[in-house]
């Protein structure tokens, strides 16, 4: 059995409905996408982090799953502590060593679930 097997989190994707409030504003509503999805969440690499901050992006984590996610910038994963915006769309990724993962980077969710 293989790691990518047993991977260590789940978590659920959320989409994003953004609608205008009766004063002109904006209204987000979140609605699952998926839920349950075996993955493996880790904080970036130094020169990752880096690479991100260089263009502008703020990202903190990136997310393993064994398809594809099919999530882009619209969507938010939670995971049993907490709910992180996705920053990038899905790539097909082989630097695990362990065979084809999809990768998807990740930041904090500060607005909360």
């Amino acid at each position: 059995m293989s790691v990518l097997d047993r991977l260590p989190h789940t978590c659920n994707a959320q989409r994003r409905t953004r609608t205008q409030d009766e004063l002109g504003g904006s209204k987000d509503s979140w609605t699952n996408v998926w839920t349950g999805r075996r993955c493996w969440r880790q904080p970036l690499s130094d020169s990752e982090s880096s690479f991100a901050m260089k263009r502008g992006i703020s990202v903190s984590h990136k997310v393993y799953f064994t398809e594809n996610p099919q999530v882009d910038e619209r969507d938010r994963l939670v995971f049993s502590d907490g709910s992180y915006l996705v920053r990038s769309r899905p790539i097909p990724d082989c630097t695990l060593g362990l065979g084809l993962v999809w990768k998807v980077t990740i930041d904090d969710d500060s607005a909360g679930a």
